[in-house]
């Protein structure tokens, strides 16, 4: 099975209330089979700076899990990367450390694949320097 690429993402915020706020954001872009959720932990730092992790198999709200794209997740993620993850949710806060196959970049790679090419690079921009970019040229952006 060929994947597309991958990506690691923290998202964080103050709680994580009953509506569980990346539920309907991570629904549409699943539904619409951009990317696919391949594991998901959730981060929560209490105000002392202690902190707890959720995920598949212990903890993680049954919306949350739902969302995978498999019924187990992939051993992509080491505690090394959680415990990095970890790092970037503040006091207080709740994280979700997300792991998206872009599926629709899966087919070009595929056709580059076919014609014995590779992918040489695959690098993301920080949000921030996106914004400073597009303001730089005149444009708005948050």
């Amino acid at each position: 099975m060929r994947i597309g690429p991958v990506d690691v993402l923290v998202f964080s915020a103050p709680t994580l209330d009953g509506s569980l706020w990346a539920v309907d954001a991570l629904h549409e872009a699943l539904d619409s089979g951009a990317v696919a959720l391949i594991d998901i932990v959730m981060i929560a730092r209490a105000t002392d700076g202690t902190v707890s992790f959720a995920d598949v198999d212990e903890g993680l709200p049954a919306p949350l899990q739902n969302l995978l794209a498999h019924p187990s997740p992939l051993t992509l993620l080491s505690d090394r990367d959680v415990a990095l993850a970890a790092g970037s949710v503040d006091n207080g806060e709740v994280g979700l450390l997300l792991v998206l196959e872009h599926r629709w970049a899966r087919r070009l790679s595929e056709r580059i694949q076919d014609e014995g090419g590779v992918t040489r690079l695959h690098e993301r921009v920080p949000h921030d320097a996106v914004v400073r970019a597009f303001r730089a040229d005149g444009a708005a952006a948050t």
